[in-house]
């Protein structure tokens, strides 16, 4: 899959920082592609803005946070990684 430009607006350092309206906004013009549920943080989503993949997450402490990923696989890697990181720290 190649590369994805991350569309304007949306640029900067990964992660970038948004605040809960600015999500909100987002939300409304993104397709939820994957949406994963954790225990911890809420929900992490896979978003397609405008043919860019993002990765959206909260941090346990309620940052919304989005990273930028070139293709659905490396997204949902990113994803796996999460999850598997909530559930250990779930599990204690």
């Amino acid at each position: 899959m190649a590369d994805r430009e991350t569309p304007r607006g949306l640029e900067g350092p990964s992660p970038i920082r948004l605040t809960t309206g600015e999500l909100a906004t987002l939300l409304e013009s993104a397709e939820v592609v994957h949406t994963e549920s954790t225990s911890v943080a809420g929900e992490v989503r896979v978003l397609d803005v405008d043919g860019a993949l993002l990765v959206q997450e909260r941090t346990p402490d309620g940052q919304v946070l989005l990273r930028p990923r070139p293709g659905i696989e490396e997204a949902m890697a990113f994803v796996e990684r999460r999850r598997s990181a909530y559930e250990r720290m779930w599990d204690g």
